[in-house]
């Protein structure tokens, strides 16, 4: 469930860029691609592997959405003629975080309501505020933004396990991702972690799972449970159709390919 939040602002856009001959209108800064946040307020923000990431995706007409570490956002820039850029209402998804993503969140939504100016370096775009003080810094994940089927939104439901196709009679692994959080069932146990993506690559890190035993009349569960948790350790590249999801690693044989449901 998604919630407005609004986020007012005020003006300037900056180009980095040679400045337009004297009485030419200025060009229109081009936002497209998914950026990491790396410093907010003068303070670089953690790169470790397990640390929370703030984020931003800019699309095609000016569409936004990312994470704020913690929880998911959408929404539009917002322009005023050539110089002024800021944040619309946003939407956020509504889970609770504490720790490094709660304050992450905290810090990343106070810069998103004070940006009035973003202007953009190589990869690195800068969220500027009236005066034109640095908000924060991203850097590029991707030169492009991912405009084509999403991750989120969906059930995903594991069909076929390194090659071998899993009965639809049986019980099979379920998957949603919301943020940078993962969590679903292997048929079996509950399970949740961390979905973690930089630099093209994907990785689930600090999964945590229930532990109880499991029968079923059709297939063997806590075998598919520990094929499927195995792989899904060695995972590294995600790949999406409209209605498919595939799973795989770089460095094994083994793929995990699921279908969404609603």
């Amino acid at each position: 469930m998604c919630g407005l939040a609004a986020f007012a602002a005020s003006p300037a856009l900056s180009h980095g860029v040679h400045a337009p001959s004297k009485g030419a209108p200025k060009p229109v800064l081009v936002l497209e691609g998914e950026f990491v946040a790396t410093e907010l307020n003068g303070r670089p923000l953690s790169r470790s592997g397990d640390a929370p990431k703030a984020t931003l995706v800019f699309l095609p007409q000016d569409g936004v959405s990312g994470s704020t570490g913690c929880n998911r956002l959408n929404g539009r820039l917002v322009r005023s003629g050539a110089d002024t850029t800021r944040f619309g209402p946003l939407a956020l998804s509504k889970m609770a975080c504490a720790g490094p993503a709660g304050a992450l969140e905290r810090q990343m939504l106070v810069v998103l309501r004070a940006t009035n100016q973003i202007s953009k370096f190589g990869g690195e775009v800068r969220l500027l505020s009236a005066n034109g003080r640095v908000l924060a810094r991203l850097q590029t994940i991707s030169a492009r933004a991912e405009t084509g089927p999403s991750l989120y939104g969906k059930s995903w439901t594991l069909v076929r396990l390194n090659g071998q196709a899993l009965d639809p009679q049986s019980l099979r692994p379920q998957v949603t991702f919301d943020g940078n959080r993962i969590s679903g069932s292997t048929g079996c146990n509950q399970f949740s972690g961390i979905h973690q993506r930089a630099a093209g690559k994907s990785r689930f890190m600090n999964m945590m799972q229930t532990e109880r035993a499991c029968l079923a009349a059709i297939g063997d569960p806590m075998a598919v449970e520990a094929a499927f948790m195995a792989a899904l350790s060695q995972v590294d590249e995600i790949s999406l159709t409209t209605n498919q999801m595939i799973l795989k690693s770089s460095k094994s044989p083994d793929v995990l390919i699921f279908e969404a449901g609603n």
